[in-house]
């Protein structure tokens, strides 16, 4: 398949995915809520969870080892709240809603 193809069938998934979070964004406050308990680190892992991080730049901020990090990192993305993205050849974060 040619990169336009492609590039165009990624484009639509990412619509699918804005419209799927927009008309159940009521349950996916719920399970954010339930997962995610106020002022845990697993929630500050979370909110830097901004496409932009990696694991070293996350453990940095946060005065822990990577590996520390890297564990909350897998357990976000067991639950579904996060994934991993190459951006710039970098591994970063990015929140799924």
């Amino acid at each position: 398949m040619s990169s336009d193809v492609l590039e165009k069938i990624l484009d639509t998934i990412e619509e699918m995915r804005s419209l799927m979070i927009l008309i159940n964004q009521d349950k996916l406050t719920q399970i954010k809520a339930s997962l995610l308990k106020t002022g845990t680190v697993k929630e500050t892992i979370y909110n830097m969870c901004d496409e932009t991080k990696t694991v070293d730049e996350i453990a940095q901020a946060l005065g822990k080892d990577n590996s520390y990090v890297h564990s909350y990192l897998s357990i976000l993305r067991r639950e579904g709240l996060i994934r991993n993205v190459v951006k710039n050849g970098r591994q970063v974060y990015q929140q799924t809603f």
